[in-house]
């Protein structure tokens, strides 16, 4: 079952990526516009503009495209954390602060599709799917870390942080569709990710 939810091949050429990115758009229009039930590979191959041959030649199915999803939002989600600004920060806690704020912009600014496939991340796999990317994400979490703690966070509780936002973001969902745009989530986002990486020292 793993094998069948990762993509065939990567595209190589510039042509299969615009076609691989073509197919991407195309579902997450179909999943804003229609959620999961809606996704079909004929819908997206027909909205992508490609033959549905040319789809599976990256995505044996629906499941695949869905992971494929995921894995780029996460990287998106991360990648802003990373950018964000620490520039005269010398404490860890408003660092905390600073990159949950802006891992949670990013998340209500695609809200939208994290609700669309909320209901079929277990069946993709999709929360394996995020932890493996946020795995990537750790050396330069760490450094990012490291130059205002004086030294790096741990990896694996680095690790660990990041999986703890994440579970706490989707129970947060689960009990109000609103919780995102609440003024305490971004503190509390920021202690459970404070808690999970335990003491930074020097």
């Amino acid at each position: 079952m793993a094998a069948a939810l990762k993509p065939r091949k990567q595209p190589r050429q510039d042509r299969s990526t615009v076609t691989v990115e073509a197919i991407l758009e195309a579902a997450i229009r179909i999943l804003r516009d229609g959620g999961w039930a809606e996704l079909t590979t004929t819908r997206v191959a027909e909205l992508a503009g490609v033959s549905v041959g040319s789809l599976y030649q990256y995505f044996p199915n629906r499941e695949a495209i869905a992971v494929e999803i995921v894995r780029q939002r996460t990287r998106a989600f991360l990648e802003v954390v990373v950018a964000v600004d620490l520039a005269g920060v010398t404490d860890l806690d408003e660092a905390a602060h600073r990159a949950m704020t802006a891992f949670l912009a990013e998340k209500r600014r695609t809200l939208d599709l994290t609700l669309a496939l909320r209901d079929t991340l277990p069946e993709v796999q999709g929360r394996q799917a995020i932890l493996e990317e946020g795995r990537l994400y750790v050396p330069a979490l760490q450094t990012k870390f490291a130059a205002v703690a004086g030294a790096p966070p741990d990896a694996a509780r680095l690790a660990m942080a990041l999986a703890a936002v994440e579970g706490t973001i989707w129970e947060a969902l689960a009990q109000d569709p609103g919780a995102l745009d609440n003024p305490a989530t971004v503190p509390t986002l920021a202690r459970v990710f404070m808690a999970a990486l335990g003491d930074v020292s020097s």
